[in-house]
């Protein structure tokens, strides 16, 4: 508020006046002015009404009311005192002339005060509005009030994007500023500068004239497309250094990649050939129903490609690897000619049942989220959103149901996910093929999920499972064609619900689909449990087998040297079997064990062969040929397997590690790399067996001519037993094992081969009276003396028999 002007001296009197009490006013306001005998009141008084002569008094006078009221002016107040009156102004307004007191309206006007003008009058985020002797305080466009409590009131931010969420839509995001918000428009959207709504409204690009020579362009909310004339196509053109550019070009019938007709391409050269040939001859850039023609002969000569004698004759994976270009051409082919039938739906069937069905659209035209597409044997259900060129010219989904595709590419591998890593022993394919294609080629990943629905075409064989003797299990699987391994995939699909005519599959990229009924082997617990527990036994067998032949000097010599390298090869594959012959899910590491064991095991039939030579040249050739030297049996036993897994590895590595197991592959024959050595060890060994059998049967009486008939029939059967299992001979019953009723041979097989080591220990170590005597001497009681042991079997040993055979050396081998 503006000061007031200093007061007159005249304001003492009315300030004394006031401060007088009523008593000291009363007597000076009786007090008569006496001249000459006459009586007055003073200025400001009047005779009291009840005046008389006697009691003579003066009363105040109100100025300020009353027939003779002082006027002050407009925005006063007048105050009455005893004897006197002042005006001043109200309360917001101050005096012209300065003074707070003045007399009447010609001595001072009272004018506004402009509380505004103080700075922050009301607080933050508020506006003043100055009122005649006021002012008021209001929140700024965008805030409200929040009242802390009954004095104190505060303006904080209104968010008006809380408010109300569809403020900016449809076009735009809103975003809340203080005391304001702003709209995020969408991209081809923009705001005016005179829209004080804010509203995103679309941008009509075609303003600029954005599009090349051959094109119209069409503005729709958001966007733009140019639109190929009729004839033009549209393609993408790269430019360094900046995004890629659309153009439209006139459209031309070949749309393949094979440029030549070499290195095995002449199946699809001839095909896209005659494509090429039909399509020129009858290529219409404006009639429609002569495209729709054109895509009738294509399918007919994709009938006859199919049906071909030819491509059935064909190897498996020859077959595979044509079919797979054939599909990618057709698919490269109709993504191509697609883009001269704008805003389309096609719909043909050829004369074999091969049907095609497409709907084109063009940018901005899309009325509807999602697509299906309904045929006799598939349906397909897919969102528009993944179907969109990268051009965005235009949006196709496609489907293509083969008629006779499916028998051209049975006998494919499944692959599984990591998690079922099994291999089919067989599969039927149930539904037709169906390739499903979009506007573009990135199909692999989408990030939303299409349905299938495929009618079962082909019956399961009621009597299948049960014309094996081996137990199969049915699984039915949705499927993929994956063209880069030629075979079929089960990643990303899912099964959701089948009966015995249909099936609806889930998955999330595009390909060629199928329904497959998979038939998986069952192992025979049996055998896995036989295997296991055969397999242990062994093992702590070998090693009491290792430290026998190790420690044990009462046989050391040649013949245990190789017995000590047999037991450590066995060993060594018995262990990589048992710990990650199982883990199949790691590849890499899958495929190292099955090296390793094609090693160990090659190795342990190397030293299986090392035992027949020796063996041979101790009983055949006793006094001809020496024995081999230490480095000859290292050579044969650890070099001649290096060499064979090497040179099996740099000729198909891919080989080691299955589906099933951590071993070799039977693909491409690869499964000989091993067979073959081994066959022929086993031939070898067989021979130099039975050599060395009707050599001891013949030379029996000369060897020991006291030993009666029976003890000489249990030597020789002892001595058998003995070398089939050091010579590898009972691998012979794994050969069997191909035979659809081969059970008993696996379980015959799998008992003897698991048990291998137990039969090493007990033959060659418990049975050998030397090593029983070394076995006394280390856990007998020493007090004892020289331990006596007796064995039916301790005449035949290497001392009493070789010592007949060769007098002139003395050995302390272990017997045959």
């Amino acid at each position: 508020m503006a000061s007031s002007p200093a007061p007159l001296l005249s304001l003492g009197f009315y300030i004394i006046l006031d401060l007088s009490s009523a008593a000291v006013l009363n007597s000076i306001a009786s007090e008569p002015i006496n001249h000459n005998e006459s009586f007055s009141c003073l200025q400001g008084l009047h005779y009291c009404d009840s005046y008389d002569e006697d009691d003579k008094k003066c009363c105040d006078i109100n100025e300020c009311s009353g027939p003779n009221k002082v006027e002050c002016g407009r925005h006063t107040t007048c105050t009455n005192t005893n004897g006197n009156y002042y005006c001043s102004c109200i309360d917001g307004f101050y005096s012209s002339t300065g003074k707070k007191f003045f007399m009447n309206a010609t001595e001072a006007t009272c004018s506004d005060i402009d509380e505004c003008q103080e700075r922050n009058k009301c607080g933050n985020n508020t506006e003043c509005v100055n009122t005649p002797g006021s002012y008021t305080c209001h929140c700024k466009a965008g805030f409200q009030k929040d009242f802390k409590n009954a004095s104190v009131v505060i303006c904080n931010d209104i968010d008006e994007c809380q408010q109300n969420a569809s403020i900016c839509e449809p076009n735009g995001s809103c975003i809340n500023t203080i005391g304001d918000y702003l709209c995020k428009c969408k991209p081809g959207f923009g705001k005016s500068s005179k829209d004080d709504r804010k509203i995103c409204k679309d941008i009509d690009e075609c303003a600029t004239k954005p599009c090349s020579e051959g094109a119209s362009c069409k503005n729709y909310p958001g966007g733009f497309w140019c639109q190929c004339l009729p004839g033009y196509i549209s393609y993408t053109e790269a430019i360094p250094g900046s995004k890629p550019k659309s153009s439209c070009k006139p459209f031309s019938c070949s749309a393949s990649s094979s440029n030549n007709c070499s290195d095995g391409q002449t199946f699809i050269c001839n095909f896209t050939g005659q494509l090429d040939s039909i399509c020129n001859s009858s290529w219409s850039a404006q009639n429609h129903r002569d495209k729709e023609i054109l895509l009738k002969d294509m399918l007919h000569l994709l009938d006859e490609q199919v049906s071909s004698s030819a491509l059935k004759s064909e190897s498996k994976e020859e077959r595979h690897h044509k079919v797979t270009e054939l599909m990618r051409e057709v698919e490269s082919w109709l993504r191509h000619f697609s883009a001269t039938l704008a805003n389309t739906s096609i719909s043909i069937e050829s004369s074999k049942g091969t049907e095609l069905d497409m709907e084109i659209r063009t940018a901005g035209n899309l009325r509807q989220s999602s697509v299906s597409l309904l045929q006799n044997e598939t349906q397909m259900e897919l969102s528009w959103n993944v179907s969109n060129r990268e051009d965005k010219a235009f949006s196709l989904i496609g489907l293509l149901t083969y008629q006779s595709l499916g028998p051209l590419l049975t006998g494919a591998r499944i692959e599984g996910s990591e998690r079922e890593a099994r291999q089919p022993s067989y599969e039927i394919i149930l539904s037709k093929v169906a390739a499903a294609f979009i506007g573009h080629e990135n199909t692999m990943s989408l990030n939303i999920s299409v349905n299938f629905t495929f009618n079962h075409t082909e019956a399961v064989p009621a009597n299948f499972s049960s014309s094996s003797s081996r137990k199969l299990e049915q699984r039915l699987i949705c499927a993929f064609w994956e063209p880069v391994n030629q075979s079929w995939s089960t990643e990303g699909c899912e099964l959701m619900e089948t009966n015995g005519n249909s099936t609806r599959c889930k998955c999330d990229h595009l390909t060629s689909f199928a329904v497959l009924m998979a038939f998986y082997e069952v192992e025979d617990p049996g055998l896995e449990v036989i295997t296991k527990i055969g397999l242990i036994f062994s093992l702590i067998c070998l090693f009491l087998s290792i430290l026998t032949f190790l420690f044990c000097r009462s046989i050391r010599g040649i013949r245990t040297t190789i017995h000590l390298h047999l037991c450590l090869t066995l060993f060594a594959a018995h262990v990589i079997f048992l710990v990650g012959a199982g883990n199949t899910v790691n590849k890499t590491a899958c495929a190292i064990v099955a090296g390793l064991l094609h090693y160990f095991f090659l190795s342990a039939f190397c030293w299986m062969l090392l035992e027949g030579v020796e063996l041979y040249l101790m009983v055949v050739q006793v006094f001809r040929t020496p024995s081999l030297k230490h480095w000859h049996h290292m050579l044969v036993g650890y070099g001649v397997p290096a060499v064979m897994v090497g040179i099996a590895a740099a000729i198909n590595h891919q080989g080691y590690g299955t589906e099933k197991h951590c071993w070799l592959s039977m693909e491409h024959g690869f499964l000989w790399s091993f067979l073959a050595p081994v066959c022929l060890i086993i031939l070898i060994n067989s021979i130099v067996f039975v050599v060395t059998i009707w050599k001891l049967t013949k030379k029996f009486a000369d060897i020991n001519p006291d030993m009666n008939q029976l003890k000489k029939q249990k030597v020789l059967v002892i001595t058998a037993i003995a070398q089939l299992c050091i010579l590898g001979t009972t691998w012979i019953f794994g050969m069997f094992q191909f035979s659809d009723h081969s059970l008993v041979m696996s379980y015959i097989y799998t008992i003897l081969n698991s048990l291998q080591g137990l039969f090493i220990f007990v033959l060659h170590c418990l049975l050998k009276k030397q090593v029983r005597d070394d076995y006394c001497r280390l856990f007998c009681q020493r007090g004892s003396g020289k331990p006596q042991s007796s064995d039916k079997y301790s005449e035949f040993n290497s001392t009493a028999t070789f010592n007949t055979l060769r007098p002139q050396k003395s050995s302390q081998e272990s017997g045959i």
